[in-house]
Parts: structure tokens; C-alpha cells; sequence
């Protein structure tokens, strides 16, 4: 009898030490939204003309990989949602759901990295190695040592507006 309690035990704690191994670890995952969440001031300026207007960003959490960016001037007002990813000692961002698709012509492979446990998915080498072709644009990010944020707002062919917000 002694010998069955012993070895009851012995199970269980190997199938306790065996499910912990097997789960993903959480601090390989870091809330890159919050890193970057928000109030930027700064201007919006029309690329290739004179002088600008003042300018805000608020940026709001979605996800731990996702934000929300209003974009807001006298004449101009937006919102825009973005994913985020590590390079170096910025925050690149990227449109993700039907807004990738419609920018960059084709599919994504949505979630890919939590269905292949990638430890690498916040990694933005690994974004476009993943995700992108050759000639996709981006147009804009997070520079997280002069807590700025840039943006690039292509309206037509004859009109860009630059946003730079330093967060207050």
C-alpha cells in the first residue's frame, strides 16, 4: 500500500513537471503597446511644401502587439490601426487584417506565429521575411530612445502628409 501512495505521487508530480515544461514561456513575449501608448505632439507637414501645422497622436493599446493611432490636425483627422515589431531600438508598425491586404495586394499568414509557437513573431526581420515581398512599403514607427513617433499619410498620387510627435 505504501508502495502505490509513493508511486501516485511520483506520477503526478511528473505529469505536473511535464505540463509546465511543455507551456510556452510568457516572458519570451513582451506588451510592446505599452511601450509605445501615448500622447505624440508635433506637426504635419506636407511633403515637398513649406511650413506645417500642429499636430497629435494619441496611440491606445488593442492588443500587446497592437495599436490604435488617432492622428489629428486643424484639417485633419484619422484613425488607424497597427501592429508592432522590435528592430533594435525602434518600433516598426504595420497594417495587419483586410488594411495589409488592401495595401500590399496579398495575403498574410494571420497568427501564424501563435499556431507555430515562433518565438521570433515581435521580430520585425522576421515580420518581413514572413510576410512581405520585395518592394512592399512601410511608412512609419517608433523611435524608442527620442520617444518619437513618425508617420507617412499618402492621400493621392500628388499629396503626402509627414506626422513627427515627440510623446509627451
Amino acid at each position: 500500500m505504501k508502495t502505490m501512495k509513493y508511486l501516485g505521487f511520483v506520477s503526478t508530480l511528473m505529469v505536473v513537471i511535464l505540463v509546465a515544461s511543455c507551456q510556452k514561456d510568457n516572458n519570451q513575449t513582451r506588451d510592446l503597446a505599452f511601450e509605445v501608448v501615448g500622447t505624440y505632439k508635433g506637426s504635419l507637414t506636407e511633403i515637398g511644401q513649406p511650413g506645417g501645422v500642429e499636430a497629435t497622436a494619441v496611440v491606445t493599446k488593442v492588443e500587446i502587439d497592437k495599436v490604435s493611432i488617432n492622428c489629428y490636425s486643424v484639417d485633419f483627422d484619422t484613425t488607424f490601426m497597427m501592429e508592432l515589431f522590435e528592430n533594435g531600438d525602434s518600433m516598426m508598425v504595420c497594417n495587419y487584417g483586410d488594411d495589409f491586404t488592401m495595401q500590399y495586394g496579398h495575403e498574410r499568414m494571420d497568427d501564424h506565429h501563435d499556431m507555430m509557437d515562433d518565438v521570433n513573431w515581435q521580430s520585425w526581420n522576421h515580420h518581413m521575411s514572413e510576410e512581405h515581398q520585395a518592394g512592399d512599403e512601410h511608412f512609419g514607427g517608433f523611435d524608442m530612445i527620442e520617444k518619437e513617433f513618425g508617420y507617412r499619410f499618402v492621400i493621392n498620387n500628388d499629396s503626402t502628409l509627414k506626422f513627427n510627435g515627440v510623446r509627451q
